[in-house]
């Protein structure tokens, strides 16, 4: 490998270029040849070539085969003969990864045999290799991927030193690149693609159509420079060069493609083989090669007209004029290739050889051939001519800027005149127009790109305005220069005129001319309006606010012009954009009044003159609008004015301050005064010398006032200011010697004395020293005022008096004392602040030195002295001795508070650790290592309290100079140690006795107790009181420890010894324990942990009391429970239930939880569950030996009863009785069968239950269990065998039985007949004898049925038939139906006697009911055989008679009955009694037998309930009346109230109703008599209470409808007279209200007299007030009629407000579907009507706005035709536009939906009727086309309608689609039914719609009627389906109103006639006022109705 970096440089690339991942083939090419190859290469790095020379060096990738041989050796197996090996396919790659073999090959086979035999395959192998060149290609690789390398220097490349200098040198020197094999495509695409765009970006998108350069440039220039990094900016000249560079790139790219075209043109003539070199005889010899010359020659002339055919049909792609040249240069190339291809020699050769042979087929050859060279050299001159203005049209498109066109524009059109007259071809108008309109859109089309107004807004305003004017001025010059140059033409009148269409050529260049000259003007407007609004006028005027909305305001005017939805430059769009303007000067205006107004309110509320006079200056200078301009500077007067005011304003500020002027701060009075009378003076001075610069101003008579003012106000300003100055220097004079004799300190006590007045003590003697003694520096501030002013009036230029400067100059001195003597004071003080009584107390004598020494300070200095710096400086020193004192003091203080501190925070319960790993400990183990903890610390702390009393020593030494530990003056500051030490004490104690309470009502358990079984109860162990003692003695010895802190001896820090005391042994130690022990809060903590000890103990309890439940385990005696268990004999089953349950007991236990955390508290639950579990396993136990014993009982007694059995059986039969008990006994067995076997079976399952729980049983027992089946089987046998052998037996005495069954029968018969005859059911209705007899028949019973069983059981033995005995059973079932008989009897019986001692006035009617009923039951119970015996009926009555008497009974009771009634009673049953409740008793009617009388009771108690109901009725009328009162509401009309009315009397007419009802029925029953008059009466009352309350409410309604309206409306301006009336009325019925309100019962209200008539003469007259208001609203409703289609009342609320929105709310009743109208504010402020918006929210503007003022019924007059005006301009604005610039669908979302509707319609009948002339003028299938159409136009709709859009453009597509489809349906019946003619009735009878231009207005016709469109708006409410029945209400009704008759569609309900009459008025654009007819309405509403649909036209519709 080469190490020349340049070499690995290059090698690199290859690598990269052919995708080589090895380096193999790169040093494989360099060792090629002996390095010829790599000679090459150095070569050409080291040559130095000419200047023009180029070197290129070239490298390729090739491939190269290679066959190799492959030996494979594979196992063979038999094989046919014609079996040939497939071919296979291997690639490999070599050990360097770099060629790509591919191998292909056929196997060699060998011999068919199954032997190994080896393969050899022939492989081809491909090398890829690669290969250099230099300058040249090889032809093999013409077409292959070339990678060159290109020399960018003349001189040889340098060596780099390393591959790192290589990469940065090499890519300096050489290019590379990759060609393909296709030069000139390649080149084509890298100009197209690479450089072309370049250049263009760089001129277009970098510059901005030349203008954003400017911009920047002008940014950098004001920011101060240019930025660094920033793109320089390219000078002019650059850009020209560019320019050039473009333009020659666009024509090397056009020879290019030329040369491509003629390359590679599809145009190419088939040419045959022909020897050129043979004679013409010789082919002519020849029929084959004529014939086929013949056909060549054929085939060139049909080519070659193909060819021309197809260019004459071309026409150029692209818009602009480049494509001209594009198109010719085409058709040049196009032609020269076939012209060229005609001009070969062989070609030449074969036309010689046709002439002869066939000269007509050449000579239409010919033909052909001149055509195309005609073509062909028109194609030429025209490229020639036009490649002549190129360039100018390059420069059109592609230009710099503006400014580029303006400079091509003239000599483009000097070289379109050159054209025009040399050129053959231009010098026609079809040549030449186009390519002027092509020129035309170019120009217009730059201009749209750089003016757009989307972004134009958003430049700088002078950029915008430069593209605006240049624009415009580009679009200008066209057309100048378009007319100089038609003028010289005319001029020379040589050559033809320029008669072009200007149409053409202009039209749109004007257009945007225009536009480009409004967007100018709104640039410049938005301009002038920012300089009005600038910062000058916000000073100004003061209102910055109100500035920046109108600034808002005018940067809102170009949003809607940036918010376009169409294009401006459109001129389609004219009338659009001129409404945009239309509304941008509207807007101008209106701003403009607007800062007009704003300048005029603003001056006359100025805030400073100077600052308005300012600025009208400035406005002087600066570009604005005119009119705000020449406002601005009428102002000059109202600065005058301002000027004025603000004199007056200084001169009141002044009169009102100069007594107490604002001062300044640190400014002295008297200066300060000064001072501020001198500045304000200043304000109006500096402002009336600037009005000099106008001397006009002065000289005017507002000039003159204002300078009067301004004198008259200086000359007072002056006397204030000479009169402030004299007092002060008065004041001063006399004042100042008096303040610097004062002394420098005063002191002050609280005890008012000052210490060291009483004069020096004795030496000896005890002195005693004020606490609150403290100081005052004495420097008076009238001094320090007075040296102040003193400086600020010289500064004024005021002479002082000497004095006062004097001090003054002292200033800094007397500072700087007063500054030390402070600082003395504060320190002096800081010191006595910071001791407390006990040390203020021990530094005593220190603080009286100290005052001593500061004593001359308030004595003898003063401010005059000369020793102030040494009073200062000694007095100084003496307070850091004492200062030093103190912190020593201190500092030991601190040491004894640390050790206190360290006693108060100590820990006297230190627990052991909770996870120790022996468990925790036991509640006495834990006490006692607390205790132990507790004893060192208290070690600890004793040792520390020892040490206070040495430092209190040290103290002493640095107070008093002595050790003695007990010093007389330190006794009070022992004491307040003492003090400190109890206190720190008691918090220690409190402190942890709180931790160890919180410890306790923690969740860490800190020791545990065990929970044990003491029967019969659960404890702890220890006990609760153990427990709860050891806890509360770790408290104790808390507290006790404080015994081991001594207290000190009286007036000392020494320990007190321990001191004897009377009765005690041992002497006591003094410490504070006793004084701790007694302190409540102690007490009270120590309270609050045996609460919580006792609670925790408690909380364990219950947690124990769970266990309880195990309670009857050891609380039951086993023994007592064992034996009632045994005693209920229980089954193994029980036993099994019992043992399982204590099983699950001991296993439930078992799964407990061992412990319980309770806070601090764990209870070991180990032994006691343990204890229950013993308990659970001994019950097992005793149960089991319970089951033990009696398994074994049963087993021993079955046995035994086996035994005995067995015994029996061999006894021997020798008599009856005998024979019966052997047969008794074979009886029993055969009986026992079953339950001996159930006995046995039961005693094994018990033995098994026994075994299951390990219960230990006899070995006896087991062998009888496993025995006892078989001994029962053996006696079974035994018993079967000894029945056989007693047969004989048996036989003799089953005769002696049968006998016996004779004889009882007989008897049987006669003790039935006996029952019957005698019996208890033949006693009749004596059914007291009956219970006698069945006594004696139940006993006689019993003795039969004995002797029946006796025979039954010898039957039995002796196995013969049980005897029946019929007669038997009968008496028993009578006998028991009789016994349940009498024993409802008797207890029937013994309840009536219980009941006849019953009280009357207690009776309980329910409590016989139910008795009886009770009884009536049990006997219903009974069986129907019972039932029916003669006994049961006769009780049954008896029951009855007695239950038909209670309801007389309950009669009687009614407490409607009175005296007269019983008396009644008594008469008319001829019974006497005394009503005496106290002895009247229900014995007494049961006596009377009440069932015979029931209708006489009937009668009277029906009378004596009547009267009672008639009674209260009366009662509760009255007292209704007598209460009721009327609801009372205060009534309000807003917020202001206007007096009273009844609430609603809704439920008081009911109860009047009800209660008149109520008293008519009572006054015709015929039980009214002693109440009728009380009843008359009342009628009367309520009826006229009635009449009363109808009449009050009916005059309050109308009270309250018309004084809304008359009271502080307009309406009563409009009714003067009604009003009077209605104010007399209103008094009248606010009297009535007002009594009413006092007394409001209803009963005194509307029985006053008079109170009927004066209720109705108020009606009356409000009926009269109505009729003349009804007719005010008729005269309002014929101004406007649409107000007939409201009510009264909306129509008030619209005439009773000034507010123009008041009609919102009733827009929606007045119009079709118009929901509100838009109020906006006009030009001069007012009000104005904007635009309908429908219901749906569609607006429509009205053009122009109405003014929203005056009359209501005017103005909405005005919004009512602007609407039908507006509705029609936009109208025809959508006809005229329909599809002109845009789709169908884009079209209809321009405009609304009922406007879309119209157009829409007239165009689908113009179209229709167009389609009819086509038909007339032959295209017999144009409606057929037609209806496609109609099926595209809805298929698009549907498209549209499925993509996103608005909701309402979403409806007004719905809406044309149904009217679409009905469109489609005609037009698809026309073609089915072949209407042709526009004159048939099928076209006649649809609705068509026209836009007639001589009215200019839109009809409908349909057949003979026509209807002009109405214009009502509509909104989107949508249209219906039209189908062929409303098609035919449609024909129908419209022939009705053109004969002047109306329509009526009749119909069952709900089939759309209503909604038919409604769609087409909505087609033909009316108002149609559907009515829904009620019980309300009236004739008197009709008439209204009828009214207005009359006056305004509109259709009416009644449903």
């Amino acid at each position: 490998m080469s190490d020349d970096p340049r070499v690995q440089w290059i090698r690199n690339r290859v690598y990269s270029c052919f995708y080589f991942p090895e380096p193999g083939c790169f040093e494989e090419l360099l060792s090629r040849g002996d390095g010829e190859e790599e000679q090459k290469i150095i070569r050409f790095l080291n040559e130095v070539t000419d200047e023009e020379a180029a070197s290129t060096l070239l490298f390729f990738k090739g491939v190269r085969e290679e066959e190799i041989e492959v030996e494979i050796p594979i196992e063979k197996k038999k094989r046919k003969d014609s079996e040939v090996s497939r071919a296979s396919e291997a690639v490999s790659k070599d050990s360097r990864g770099l060629d790509e073999i591919r191998a292909e090959g056929l196997s060699k086979t060998g011999d068919k045999e199954d032997t190994l035999l080896p393969r050899i395959e022939v492989q081809v192998v491909y090398h890829v290799e690669l290969h250099v060149a230099v300058n040249n290609v090889p032809e093999k690789f013409m077409k292959s991927n070339i990678l060159y390398f290109l020399r960018n220097t003349r001189e040889t490349i340098i060596e780099p030193t390393d591959l790192s200098e290589a990469n940065n040198l090499m890519p300096k020197l050489l290019e590379m690149g990759m060609l393909h094999g296709y030069s000139l495509l390649m080149l084509k695409d890298m100009l197209t693609h690479v450089y072309i765009p370049m250049l263009s970006v760089s001129q277009l998108k970098l510059t901005d159509g030349g203008y954003q350069q400017g911009a920047v440039a002008t940014k950098d220039q004001d920011a101060g420079g240019d930025a660094e990094g920033e793109r320089p900016v390219e000078s002019r000249g650059m850009l020209m060069i560019r320019d050039e560079l473009l333009n020659s790139a666009h024509k090397f790219l056009g020879h290019i493609d030329r040369t491509l075209q003629q390359l590679e043109g599809d145009i190419k003539l088939h040419i045959p083989e022909l020897d050129q070199e043979a004679e013409v005889e010789a082919l002519l010899a020849s029929p084959e090669v004529l014939e086929k010359l013949e056909q060549c020659v054929m085939n060139w002339q049909t080519q070659i007209t193909i060819v021309i055919e197809e260019q004459q049909k071309k026409k150029p792609q692209a818009p602009g004029p480049m494509a001209e040249i594009d198109f010719w240069r085409e058709r040049t190339a196009i032609l020269s290739a076939v012209s060229e291809q005609l001009k070969l020699p062989v070609v030449k050769k074969i036309l010689e050889v046709m002439v002869r042979a066939d000269p007509v087929t050449v000579q239409n050859l010919d033909l052909t051939v001149t055509e195309l060279a005609k073509h062909h050299v028109e194609s030429v001159e025209n490229v020639r001519f036009l490649s002549t203005l190129e360039r100018h049209f390059k420069n059109l498109a592609t230009g710099l800027d503006f400014g580029v066109i303006l400079d091509t524009i003239p000599l483009m059109m000097n070289g379109l005149r050159m054209v025009w007259i040399i050129s053959s071809h231009y010098n026609r108008d079809e040549r030449m127009v186009p390519l002027m309109e092509r020129i035309a859109w170019e120009l217009a089309e730059r201009v749209a790109r750089v003016v757009n107004v989307r972004t134009l807004f958003k430049d700088k305003r002078e950029v915008a305005q430069t593209k605006a004017q240049d624009g415009r001025r580009v679009l200008d010059q066209w057309k100048v220069c378009y007319f100089e140059v038609r003028a010289k033409i005319e001029t020379s009148g040589r050559d033809p005129r320029w008669e072009f269409d200007r149409k053409k050529l202009f039209e749109k260049t004007d257009y945007m001319s225009s536009i480009c000259q409004d967007l100018y003007s709104v640039l410049q407007i938005l301009e002038e309006f920012y300089n009005i609004f600038g910062s000058e006028l916000k000073a100004v005027t003061g209102d910055p606010k109100r500035i920046d909305d109108v600034l808002r305001w005018v940067d809102s005017l170009v949003v809607p012009i940036e918010e376009l939805s169409f294009d401006p430059f459109n001129i389609r769009k004219m009338g659009s954009w001129r409404m945009i303007m239309q509304d941008f000067k509207s807007k101008v205006q209106a701003i403009e009044a607007e800062a007009i107004n704003f300048i005029d309110q603003s001056f006359k509320t100025l805030r400073s003159a100077s600052a308005a006079f300012d600025m009208l200056l400035k406005f002087k200078h600066i570009r604005s609008r005119d009119a705000i301009n020449n406002q601005m500077m009428q102002k000059f007067n109202d600065i005058l004015v301002q000027y004025c005011k603000e004199v007056d304003i200084i001169s009141v500020i002044f009169m009102k301050n100069k007594a107490n002027p604002p001062l300044n701060k640190n400014q002295p009075p008297v200066a300060g005064a000064i001072y501020w009378e001198r500045s304000l003076f200043h304000n109006i001075k500096i402002t009336i010398i600037r009005f000099l610069e106008v001397p006009e101003m002065l000289e005017s008579e507002q000039g003159k006032l204002a300078k009067a003012k301004y004198l008259q106000l200086r000359l007072r300003m002056k006397e204030y200011e000479v009169e402030k100055f004299a007092r002060w220097r008065d004041e001063t004079e006399h004042v100042l010697p008096l303040l610097m004799k004062r002394p420098l300190l005063v002191v002050t006590s609280s005890s008012g004395l000052v210490p060291g007045d009483q004069g020096p003590t004795d030496t000896g003697s005890k002195q005693e020293v004020e606490r609150g003694v403290r100081y005052t520096v004495n420097f008076a501030p009238e001094l320090k005022e007075i040296i102040s002013e003193t400086k600020y009036l010289e500064q004024l230029s005021y002479s002082v008096p000497e004095l006062a400067r004097n001090v003054a100059l002292q200033e800094d001195k007397f500072l700087r004392y007063v500054d030390d003597l402070k600082n003395l004071v504060n320190r002096y003080q800081a010191l006595m602040d910071g001791l407390n009584d006990a040390e203020f107390s021990l530094l005593a004598e220190q603080i009286h030195e100290l005052r001593r020494v500061i004593r001359s300070g308030h004595k003898r200095l003063n401010w005059n002295a000369l020793g102030i710096s040494e009073f200062i400086n000694r007095s100084t020193q003496a307070a850091s001795k004492f200062e030093s004192l103190v912190n020593q003091i201190q500092k030991n203080e601190r040491d004894i508070d640390a050790k206190l501190q360290s006693m108060e925070t100590a820990n006297l319960f230190k627990f052991p650790a909770p996870d120790r790993p022996d468990g925790l400990p036991g509640v006495k183990e834990f006490c006692e290592l607390v205790q132990r903890e507790r004893a060192k610390d208290m070690n600890l702390l004793s040792r520390k309290y020892t040490a206070i009393g040495p430092l209190l020593t040290k103290m002493e030494s640095l107070v008093m100079h002595t050790n003695s530990g007990r010093a007389q003056r330190m006794e009070h500051y022992y004491s307040y140690w003492e003090h400190k030490i109890f206190h720190s004490l008691t918090r220690m104690v409190l402190k942890n006795i709180n931790t160890f309470n919180m410890a306790l009502m923690g969740s860490t358990p800190l020791f545990q107790i065990d929970a044990i079984l003491s029967a019969p109860e659960i404890v702890l162990h220890p006990k609760n009181s153990e427990v709860y003692r050891l806890l509360m003695q770790s408290v104790r010895d808390c507290v006790e420890s404080t015994k081991r802190f001594v207290r000190w001896m009286h007036g000392s820090c020494l320990e007190c010894p321990p001191q004897r005391v009377d009765g005690e042994d041992e002497p006591v130690v003094l410490s504070f324990y006793s004084d701790v022990c007694q302190q409540p809060q102690v007490n009270e903590r120590a309270t609050a942990v045996s609460q919580n000890a006792q609670r925790l103990l408690a909380a364990a309890g219950r947690y124990l009391n769970r266990w309880k439940r195990y309670r009857p385990l050891w609380k039951l005696d086993k023994a007592i429970v064992m034996e009632k268990f045994a005693a209920k004999r229980p089954s193994y089953v029980t036993y099994d239930d019992k043992l399982q349950f204590y099983a699950r007991v001991s296993q439930e236990v078992s799964q407990q939880p061992l412990a319980k955390d309770e806070h601090v508290i764990r209870v070991n639950l180990e032994p006691l569950a343990r204890t229950v579990q013993e308990n659970a396993q001994a019950w097992v136990s005793s149960l089991g030996r319970l089951l033990n014993t009696s398994a074994r009982q049963d087993l021993f007694s079955l046995r035994d009863q086996l035994l005995l059995l067995s015994d029996n059986l061999k006894r021997d039969p020798g008599s009856l009785e005998d024979l019966k008990f052997v047969l008794g006994n074979i009886s029993d067995i055969r009986a026992m069968s079953l339950t001996v076997e159930l006995r046995f079976t039961d005693i094994q399952e018990r033995y098994r239950t026994l075994a299951m729980y390990h219960i230990q049983v006899l070995e006896e027992e087991q062998q009888l269990v496993g025995s006892i089946g078989q001994q029962w089987s053996l006696l079974f046998s035994e018993a079967r065998q000894v029945d056989r052998s007693l047969g004989r037996v048996k036989k003799t005495f089953t005769e002696i039985t049968k006998t016996q069954t004779e004889e009882y029968k007989q008897e049987l018969g006669i003790f039935a007949e006996s029952f019957n005859m005698h019996g208890p059911g033949a006693v009749g209705d004596d059914l007291e004898k009956g219970v006698a007899v069945m006594v004696t028949y139940e006993k006689e019973l019993a003795v039969v049925e004995a002797n029946r069983q006796e025979l039954a059981n010898a039957e039995k033995l002796f196995d013969l038939p049980i005897t029946m005995y019929p007669e038997l059973q009968s008496v028993q079932k009578e006998m028991k139906g009789l016994r349940q008989i009498y024993e409802i009897h008797s207890s029937q019986k013994a309840a009536k006697a219980e009941w006849s001692q019953t009280l009357w006035v207690n009776l309980n009617i329910q409590v016989l009911q139910d008795g009886v009923e009770g009884f009536t039951r049990s006997l219903r119970k009974l069986p129907k055989e019972v039932r029916a015996l003669p006994v049961a009926f006769f009780l049954e009555g008896r029951m009855k008679e007695f239950r038909e008497s209670l309801p007389l009974l309950l009669d009687l009771k009614n407490e409607a009955l009175r005296d007269r009634h019983w008396r009644e009673l008594m008469e008319r049953t001829g019974t006497s009694f005394e009503m005496n409740p106290d002895t009247f008793t229900l014995e007494n009617m049961f006596a009377m037998e009440l069932q015979k009388y029931g209708s006489v009771i009937g009668d009277i108690v029906t009378s004596a309930v009547k009267e009672l109901s008639i009674e209260k009725g009366v009662k509760e009328v009255v007292d209704t009346w007598e209460s009721m009162k009327f609801t009372v509401q205060r009534y309000f009309k807003g917020t202001q109230e206007r007096g009273s009315v009844l609430g609603a009397v809704d439920d008081i007419l009911q109860s009047l109703d009800d209660n008149a009802m109520n008293l008519q029925s009572m006054a015709g029953s015929r039980f009214v008599g002693p109440f009728l008059s009380t009843v008359q009466q009342w009628e009367k009352s309520l009826s006229m209470i009635s009449e009363v309350i109808e009449v009050w409410m009916l005059v309050q309604r109308k009270w309250m409808y018309l004084e809304s309206i008359f009271i502080g409306g307009d309406i009563r301006s409009q009714l003067p007279e009604e009003a009077k009336k209605f104010d007399n009325i209103d008094k009248m019925f606010k009297k009535i209200m007002s009594d009413t309100v006092r007394d409001p019962g209803i009963k005194r209200c509307c029985l006053v007299p008079n109170r009927l008539s004066e209720l109705q003469a108020l009606s009356e007259g409000l009926e009269r007030c109505q009729k003349s208001l009804n007719d005010y609203l008729d005269s309002k409703r014929n101004a406007f009629p649409r107000f007939f289609f409201i009510s009264d009342d909306e129509l008030l609320s619209i005439l009773g407000s000034s507010d123009p929105t008041c009609v919102q709310e009733h827009m929606i009743k007045m119009y079709d579907n118009i929901a509100a109208l838009r109020f906006d504010v006009g030009a001069n402020g007012e009000v104005v009507a904007g635009a309908l918006v429908s219901a749906e929210g569609e607006v429509m503007d009205l053009r122009p706005a109405v003014q929203a003022e005056g009359r209501v019924e005017e103005w909405m007059t005005g919004v009512l035709l602007e609407m039908r005006r507006t509705n029609r301009l936009i109208t025809k604005d959508a006809i005229f536009h329909y599809c002109e610039d845009r789709g169908r669908v884009d079209w209809m979302l321009l405009y609304q939906g009922m406007v879309v509707l119209a157009a829409n319609q007239v165009w689908w009948t113009w179209e229709v009727e167009d389609v009819f002339n086509k038909v007339k003028k032959g295209d017999k299938q144009a409606m057929k086309s037609y209806a496609k159409r109609m099926h595209q136009q809805i298929d698009e709709l549907v498209t549209r309608i499925t993509q996103p859009m608005k909701k309402n453009d979403r409806r007004k597509i719905n809406t044309v689609l149904i009217i679409d489809v009905h469109a489609r349906d005609i037009v698809d019946n026309f073609v089915r039914d072949s209407i042709m003619d526009a004159r048939e009735f099928e076209w006649e009878s649809q609705l068509r719609f026209y836009w007639d231009r001589e009215p200019d207005n839109l009809f409908v016709r349909q057949c003979s009627a026509s209807f002009s469109y109405g214009y009502e708006y509509m909104g989107l409410n949508g249209r219906l389906v039209i189908t062929p029945l409303t098609d035919r209400i449609y024909l129908t009704l419209t022939q009705a109103l053109s004969m002047y008759l109306g329509g009526a569609p009749a119909g069952p309900a709900g089939t759309g006639k209503t909604e038919s009459t409604k769609d087409l008025a909505k087609a033909l654009g009316l108002l149609c006022v559907v009515t829904n007819c009620g019980e309300g309405m009236d004739y008197m509403a009709m008439g209204k109705i009828f009214s207005g649909l009359a006056q305004c036209g509109a259709w009416g519709h009644s449903a």
